[in-house]
């Protein structure tokens, strides 16, 4: 600039300055209501600055400067007016501190709204606005405002808007925007808010922009366009939070964070379910490194002005970076090219879809590297009727992938050639060049890849081979449409697996393999429609791990699977084949079973082997190798007969087995061989014997070979006890020979009963058919059969017949003492309570805890009649000889005594029913029992004595379950029997304050005599028996206590007994047996009474009143191995 030196320029230099309004020095000021000023402000320090409502400044500079700020900062507030020529608010280069700005009224410039024109260095900014910010500039200019240490807050509620540039733009450290009413710029090529150079990303700490529902960020350009090219090493922390709408209106993106490259960085975008990001012919958003999307609204690229072929426009786009996408139920994402694109070809992009992912010309999600798809919801790809070209996949990964699919990733159609290539697009559910596919799961069967060529096409993206192996597992249904279900291009460099649960089609193939060594698994319920090719390489048809059934004319060629060279079974399945195949290659079973059902493998050679191994069933192989651990098994079932073809050679090494099953009818299982067969010392013989009587010396033929034996089975075992098996062996066949051996029945025996009814059997000789279906056995079998040839139910019976009769005792003694304690008041009265229901001809007092007794009449000759209903209820356990017996008694007995002097004598009657069983062995007696008794009973002061004696007629009706090989009886007998007892009992009354005792004694006798029977309707394991003789004496000491009270308002009587039995004599019941099929004889017993028990009992006697009095009362006796239970119910009445 040349100097001013003349006079007349200085002077009129002064004379304009002096014209100019010129800022004030900093200092708070107020423009008031209806005021305006026209002189620029400072603001520094503690300063405020007010534009009150209806006040105006206006200026032709920079309206409002602010400075350096200290301690609770510079607060400036326009509630009115503020228009400036240049800058409305502006810093110093210098400014820190902390500035508190808030804008509730108009703020107009012909260049920036607000300004910050420095680093801002440990400055803190809260700007506030709901009024307007209308700028010719930028409407915020934070750019230069990049401190580590500086922080913006932007609360914007109201309208930020510039006509000529972008409307928001920011710097660096900590941002935090809020945008809830409008941010938009209307200059062509602008942005809404624009973050603009790399070193700003540097020093950038972390950036918070947060669009509510009610809010607008709108660029001609960008939405949002945060820059940094060139930053590589930013560690900031980007979250933009948006609720309602980004978009750009004229060819930029809605978000553009493509310049950010930083591995470090942290971003996260999050378009709520209100939210719209979307952009006109562009991306809705270009995401940087480590950009993660959380999608609950929509999420749109549209092209307006481009034509239809021009368009390359996503709903979100990753270019040289890393990212995920989740997009969630209701949530759209949709691009009028892809839906999803990774532009570059080291991209890795993971997709979790719960909505819908859509491109309308191109794909649902597309790499051009890697990527990781998890769909719940739809992805689709389609082509646009406008445009001469479309290529729609639902997903086109170039690189290798992981895809699983629980929705339905679809490629609706494509259209024309794409520039470039020489060939018409296809549309396929899914592009890829290597990986893992999973559609669905085994409870999601609904999942859908469908192509409207080809389901999946795997392949360089160019037509060319794969890129990396690939793996498919179906539970649901893959489809093309006009193509394959699946197809695999590779050049052999790769092996390829899928597993199919599903339904695969296609209308020129369901699958094409490829070239490789491929595996194709099918599991039970699945199908294909169209071929599955296997093509060249070592290809594997294997059945899968659940058990299940197969068509084997479905393989070989011309057949549904074709090109296979192996068929093997996936460890520990289990597999029935049936039809006829032309499969030449090799069949494997490595520990898996494989049935054949009439089947025909004929040209193929089946290996067996490996822990539980099986081959078993009927039809034609080509050939057998059995390996060690593996059981060759012809016949359909375990007991099943059946006959194995092989077409040529035969060969069993060391640790095979060859199952064979017989029958008592001279037939058994055969392998049939029309070629050699090679045997190994080391490989043997198991024999599996069906039921039946079989000859003590048989020969079986159970192998054949038309080419030769050589070699001999190391070992042969059976089933059989008492039956040895042996092999002999001629140039062409192999023979198997039962015979008796020198084990004796009883030795496999585990009890004495058993080991009796065993001998005895054996004793009958092997002319007998009892002998014979006991011989033909197998250990366990033979052990069964000798429980229920024992016949120790029978035995038993007269155990229940002993309880019978102490129960029939139990009752007269406690009529007894119920008329020995008559009359008696208070808890002596207790001690007769629990007795029969008893009337009386006249009255007679009666036990009961009554205040005073009715008054006896001595002069009368009294009767009393009196009824006992019982139950019981036994188990006797198990000793090791005879099994554990439960049994029931039911009864009533009735009596009628009198008193004679100072004794009571009377006589009782009654019947019984009883039913013994032994579950065990499916054995049960049932009795019908006549009781008869006699009584007596009389009293010495405190001293009681108790005489009784029972005898009884039985008739007993017994059945039995035998198994005994191929026989099956139920033997059933009728017989009757004696029994009898008689008992004296002497006891002391012993009264103590409100309880009495009762010490007692007590001698018993008891006989059982059962009669002899012959069983019918089995006439090879029926019993005979002479009957049966024991009888036994015991003795009980124990003790009696009783009570009186009154339980509200009603006399009760409680009382309770407890003793000690020990019993003499025969303890254990045995019978004489005699089997009617071999006449011979043993001894049988049942289970023994108990030597010492316990005897308990309790009660509880109630008088209600008007001579009526109710009682219950329980008594059970415990040993160490018994227990029985009865219960007493009684009614009675005085009149």
């Amino acid at each position: 600039m040349p100097c001013l030196s003349s006079s007349a320029s200085r002077v009129a230099i002064a004379l304009i300055l002096a014209c100019a309004p010129l800022p004030a020095l900093a200092a708070s000021f107020t423009v008031s209501n209806g005021s305006t000023t026209t002189t620029a402000q400072s603001l520094a320090g503690t300063d405020t600055g007010t534009i009150e409502s209806g006040g105006t400044l206006a200026t032709s500079g920079s309206s409002i400067s602010l400075g350096v700020a200290t301690g609770a900062g510079v607060v400036l507030t326009n509630n009115g007016t503020i228009t400036s020529g240049n800058r409305a608010i502006d810093t110093t280069s210098g400014a820190t501190g902390i500035l508190t700005v808030t804008n509730t009224g108009s703020i107009t410039s012909t260049d920036d709204g607000f300004r910050i024109n420095g680093t801002f260095a440990s400055g803190t900014l809260v700007l506030t606005n709901s009024g307007s910010i209308l700028a010719g500039g930028q409407g915020l200019d934070f750019d230069k405002a990049n401190a580590t240490s500086a922080s913006v807050t932007i609360d914007n509620s109201g309208t930020i808007q510039s006509s000529g540039s972008d409307a928001v733009r920011l710097g660096g450290g900590t941002i935090s925007l809020t945008n809830s009413g409008t941010i938009t710029t209307t200059s062509d090529g602008k942005r809404a808010i624009k973050f603009d150079t790399a070193a700003n990303v540097e020093t950038l700490v972390s950036l918070t922009i947060t669009n509510t529902a009610t809010g607008e960020i709108s660029g001609t350009d960008d939405g949002i366009k945060i820059a940094g090219a060139g930053s590589s090493t930013s560690a900031a922390v980007i979250t933009i939070d948006n609720a309602g709408l980004i978009t750009s209106t004229d060819g930029g993106q809605g978000i553009d964070l493509g310049d950010l490259v930083s591995t470090s960085l942290a971003i996260t975008i999050t378009n709520r379910e209100t939210g719209t990001i979307s952009a006109s012919d562009n991306d809705a958003i270009m995401a940087g490194m480590n950009t993660t999307i959380h999608n609950y609204g929509q999420i749109i690229a549209n092209y307006t002005t481009t034509s239809a072929d021009d368009q390359n426009f996503d709903g979100v786009k990753f270019d040289g970076g890393s990212g995920t996408v989740y997009n969630y139920e209701g949530a759209v994402i949709s691009g009028s090219y892809h839906g999803i694109k990774a532009s570059g070809s080291s991209d890795d992009i993971t997709v979790n879809n719960w909505g819908t992912i859509e491109g309308r010309n191109g794909s649902g999600v597309n790499s051009n590297g890697t990527g990781t798809v998890v769909n719940y919801g739809t992805i689709s790809g389609t082509f646009d009727p406008a445009a001469s070209f479309g290529d729609g996949d639902g997903v086109d990964f170039d690189g290798v992938g992981t895809i699983t699919n629980y929705g339905s990733i679809l490629g609706l159609g494509s259209k024309g050639i794409k520039p470039g290539e020489t060939t018409p697009s296809t549309s396929e559910a899914i592009a890829i060049g290597g990986g893992t596919i999973t559609n669905g799961s085994a409870s999601e069967r609904t999942a859908l890849i469908s192509g409207a060529n080809n389901g999946i096409l795997a392949d360089d993206s160019n037509r060319g081979s794969i890129l990396g192996a690939l793996t498919v597992t179906n539970y649901g249904t893959i489809r093309g449409l006009d193509g394959y279900g699946i197809q695999i291009i590779n050049d052999a460099s790769f092996s390829n697996t899928i597993v199919n649960y599903g339904v695969i089609s296609g209308t020129t193939f369901a699958v094409a393999m490829g070239n490789g060594d491929d595996l194709f698994v099918y599991q039970a319920g699945s199908s294909v429609t169209g071929g599955v090719m296997g093509q060249d390489g070592t290809d594997t048809l294997r059945l899968g791990e659940v058990s299940g059934t197969f068509d084997l004319s479905l393989l070989g060629d011309s057949a549904t699977y074709q090109d296979f060279e192996v068929l093997d079974l996936m460890v520990g399945s289990a597999w029935t084949l049936s039809g006829t195949s032309s499969f030449t290659g090799a069949t494997t079973v490595t520990s898996a079973s494989l049935t054949l059902a009439d089947a025909s493998l004929a040209g193929s050679v089946v290996t067996v082997s490996g822990t539980g191994a099986l081959l078993a069933g009927t039809g034609t192989i080509g050939g057998l190798m059995a390996g060690s651990g593996a059981t060759i098994a012809p016949g359909l079932a375990t007991n099943a007969i059946g006959t194995l073809s092989v077409a040529g050679a035969a060969q069993f090494a060391s640790g095979s087995t060859y199952a064979v099953t017989v029958t008592s009818a001279g037939a058994s299982d055969r392998i049939a061989v029309s070629g050699a067969t090679t045997l190994s010392s080391g490989a043997g013989v198991a024999v599996n014997a069906m039921s039946g009587v079989y000859n003590m010396l048989q020969t079986y033929t159970i192998l054949t070979s038309a080419g030769g034996v050589s070699g001999s089975f190391g070992s042969v075992t059976s089933n059989f006890a008492f039956l040895t098996p042996t092999l002999s062996y001629d140039s062409s066949a192999v023979y198997l020979t039962l015979s008796r051996n020198d084990v004796s029945f009883a030795s496999v025996a585990t009890t004495g009963n058993t080991r009796r009814a065993a001998a005895a059997v054996e004793a009958g000789g092997p002319n007998t058919a009892l002998y014979n279906a006991v011989a033909t056995g197998s250990i366990a079998s033979s052990q069964d059969a000798f429980e229920l040839l024992s016949g120790e139910a029978q035995a038993s019976t007269g155990t229940t017949t002993f309880n019978q009769n102490q129960m029939v005792g139990d009752v007269i003694d406690g009529r007894l003492r119920q008329s020995g304690y008559a009359g008696a008041t208070g808890a002596m009265a207790g001690l007769g309570a629990g007795g029969p229901t008893a009337y009386a001809s006249t009255p007679v007092r009666t036990a009961g805890p009554f205040s005073s007794a009715p008054a006896a009449a001595p002069a009368a000759q009294s009767w009393t009649g009196w009824a006992q209903g019982y139950g019981q209820w036994n188990r006797i356990d198990g000793n090791g000889d005879a099994s554990t017996l439960d049994s029931t008694v039911g009864g009533v007995l009735v009596g009628l005594d009198t008193q004679v002097n100072a004794w009571t004598l009377g006589f009782a009657a009654g019947y019984s029913w009883s039913t013994s069983s032994v579950a065990a062995l499916g054995s049960q007696s049932d009795a019908s029992t006549a009781q008869f008794a006699l009584y007596g009973g009389t009293s010495f002061g405190a001293l009681k004595l108790r005489f009784g004696g029972n005898l009884a007629y039985s008739d007993v009706d017994s059945s039995r379950v035998v198994v005994v090989g191929a026989v099956t009886e139920r033997p059933t007998a009728s017989y009757d029997g004696w029994s009898g007892g008689f008992f004296g009992e002497a006891g002391l009354a012993l009264p103590l304050g409100p309880v009495a005792f009762e010490p007692y004694a007590q001698l018993a006798w008891s006989g059982v005599e059962m009669g002899s029977f012959s069983e019918a309707g089995a006439p090879v394991t029926g019993l005979s028996s002479s009957g049966l003789s024991f009888d036994t004496w015991y003795t009980t000491l124990g003790l009696r206590a009783a009570g009186s009270l009154m339980l509200g308002g009603v006399a009760t009587l409680p009382h309770a007994s407890i003793g000690w039995r020990h019993a003499y004599g025969d303890l254990t019941p045995a019978m004489a047996m005699t089997y009617l099929n071999t006449g011979t004889s043993f001894t049988t017993q049942g289970l023994p009474i108990a030597e010492d028990s316990v005897v308990l009992g309790a009660g509880l006697d109630v008088a209600l009143g008007k001579g009526l009095t109710v009682g219950l009362s329980y008594d059970g006796a415990f040993g160490s191995s018994s227990q029985s239970n009865a219960l007493r119910g009684s009614i009675g009445f005085s009149f």
